[in-house]
């Protein structure tokens, strides 16, 4: 949710806590705010981290100042799923007879909460009705718009998950050690991320990996080092840890030598990269909407290569990352294929909406 600041520049307010502003409005400037009627309920923002920035305990900040906002109890009742329908049929929703019953059954096996995420763009604000002609087809196509993108999204970056962990092991192993996580004079680490981190969290993963056979093979011959080496690590770490550990890597040679695997001669671009694509991953992964949201995080311009993003929080902008790593390994790959197949599937949901130009197959990264 975007306010106004007393500087004219935008603050975002998360609403993912669920407030509004209900009673009255807030002033800054004298300009009046009504979040209430003009923005959803909803956030769509991901990735973004704590909100301590934006919103304090007991109410909203407003270029530094407080917002007071009465914290009253839930009251709601929870309504089935039947109850739930004919709400959205009375604010002027389309349910045809050959649609309610798998109306009825979005409701039941995806849930009214979920689903409001599909529709809440379309609802007048103050009316909160639905406009003319909009229909509960519309809302399920959405749904599943969106399904389909994040199981294609999860697919191309599960690809290149594996692609960047074995070319971090490979790099490092080559040219320190295939213990090189052990050696502290390969990284400079932040308050962030640092050896400690990094150590735990592999020994957490590795004991967790234990049944695993190559993991009993490795401590049952061998006594030191106490892990396995980073190419079997690889197996059992999430791709956060090699995104981070990427990021506090001393030497800049050993960043370059990953890096240009990819073709990326910039480092800071490559970590903005893998970053992004850990992000997306995770919000795949734990089945987040994408059709609509603004990522919280924002992949780096590789002017080099002609790419600069007219919105780098968009799914477009990652999905232009996926694209060109997705070619750097030249292994097979159906991303581009899955993409122009989701889109032509439910044409009633524009691309647009994800950022993505008409002419996107020829943007810089694509072709």
């Amino acid at each position: 949710m975007m306010g106004v600041s007393r500087d004219g520049q935008a603050l975002r307010l998360d609403s993912s806590l669920g407030m509004r502003c209900r009673s009255g409005l807030a002033t800054t400037n004298g300009i009046a705010l009504d979040f209430a009627a003009t923005h959803p309920p909803h956030v769509l923002v991901f990735g973004q981290g704590s909100a301590k920035a934006d919103v304090q305990k007991a109410g909203f900040l407003f270029g530094g100042q407080r917002v007071s906002q009465q914290k009253v109890s839930y009251l709601k009742k929870a309504s089935s799923p039947e109850v739930l329908l004919q709400k959205l049929e009375d604010r002027g929703l389309v349910v045809s007879k050959c649609t309610k019953r798998i109306a009825l059954d979005f409701l039941r096996g995806v849930g009214a909460y979920r689903l409001k995420g599909y529709w809440h763009h379309l609802v007048d604000a103050s009316s909160q009705r639905f406009p003319s002609g909009s229909s509960f087809g519309q809302i399920i196509d959405r749904c599943e718009f969106d399904r389909e993108l994040r199981a294609a999204t999860a697919a191309a970056i599960d690809r290149l998950e594996v692609a960047i962990r074995t070319a971090i092991a490979d790099a490092l192993s080559l040219k320190h050690s295939p213990h090189w996580f052990l050696l502290p004079g390969i990284f400079k680490p932040t308050r962030d991320w640092g050896m400690g981190h990094l150590i735990r969290k592999i020994e957490e993963e590795v004991r967790r990996a234990e049944g695993k056979r190559f993991v009993e093979h490795y401590l049952a011959k061998y006594d030191e080092p106490y892990l396995p080496p980073s190419w079997a690590v690889a197996e059992c770490v999430s791709f956060g840890l090699w995104s981070r550990t990427y990021s506090i890597l001393r030497d800049v040679n050993d960043k370059k030598a990953i890096s240009r695997r990819f073709a990326i001669d910039e480092p800071d671009v490559f970590k903005s990269w893998i970053h992004s694509l850990t992000v997306v991953r995770n919000l795949a992964a734990h089945h987040g909407q994408i059709l609509r949201v603004k990522l919280g995080v924002a992949p780096a311009n590789y002017k080099k290569a002609g790419i600069k993003f007219r919105d780098q929080k968009s799914f477009f902008a990652t999905a232009t990352v996926i694209q060109y790593l997705l070619r750097q390994t030249r292994l097979p790959n159906t991303w581009v294929e899955d993409l122009e197949a989701i889109f032509s599937k439910y044409p009633s949901v524009s691309s647009s909406e994800l950022g993505f130009p008409a002419t996107w197959r020829s943007e810089p990264g694509w072709s």
